[in-house]
């Protein structure tokens, strides 16, 4: 046990000495401590005198609600967290029981309605997914097919530009050729897709213009 104790040890333990609750060795040290230094003698003096004016307050009693009230903040977490749980109980009772009993009716409904029978609707529903991603998986391949061949040939042209001479391209500056450019692009575009729609049939003629 520390018997030379700094002034900033010895603050933390006034109140408690006041109290009566520092052991016997600890409370001698702390009184030597007191007893050696102003400045915590002065601090234990204004804790003593605060500890007096205390005890001469008079007692008031708290009102009935108070005890309610604080009982009812420190137990509403707890009683909210019980009714989530009962609600969760009780909601997976509800559709236990809802579940079952759709399922007791459920080939009765079906056999009136005309439907299939309940049991194979999770295999159908099953083909209706995988046909929907066949025919998706189709139909990217059938894209993919027709566009392959005319985005070549636009990459080979776009290579192409690079063994075109300079002059050329000197004369492709001109407001003259970018004219003309923007419109043979304007009327390539309109062209591709007025004629897109053949592209489903076979010998459409945009089928045929394109795949050269």
């Amino acid at each position: 046990m520390k018997t030379n104790l700094a002034c900033s040890d010895c603050e933390r333990e006034l109140s408690a000495y006041l109290d009566g609750a520092l052991t016997a060795a600890v409370a001698r040290v702390l009184e030597t401590h007191v007893a050696a230094c102003p400045r915590c003698e002065a601090r234990l003096s204004a804790y003593r005198e605060i500890a007096l004016r205390l005890a001469d307050l008079p007692e008031i009693a708290a009102p009935v609600w108070l005890e309610r009230s604080v009982l009812r903040g420190a137990t509403v977490k707890e009683r909210a967290r019980r009714l989530w749980h009962r609600g969760l109980a009780a909601a997976a009772v509800l559709s236990f029981a809802a579940t079952a009993g759709i399922l007791t009716v459920l080939p009765k409904l079906a056999r009136q309605w005309g439907l299939p029978d309940p049991g194979t609707w999770p295999f159908a529903a099953l083909n209706a997914v995988l046909e929907g991603v066949a025919s998706l998986s189709k139909r990217f391949a059938l894209d993919v097919t027709f566009y392959a061949p005319f985005a070549k040939q636009v990459w080979l042209a776009v290579q192409t530009l690079e063994s075109v001479p300079r002059a050329a391209l000197l004369t492709l500056r001109t407001t003259e050729a970018q004219a003309v450019g923007v419109l043979l692009l304007t009327l390539g575009g309109a062209i591709y897709f007025a004629l897109r729609p053949s592209r489903t049939h076979e010998g459409g003629i945009g089928h045929a213009c394109l795949s050269l």
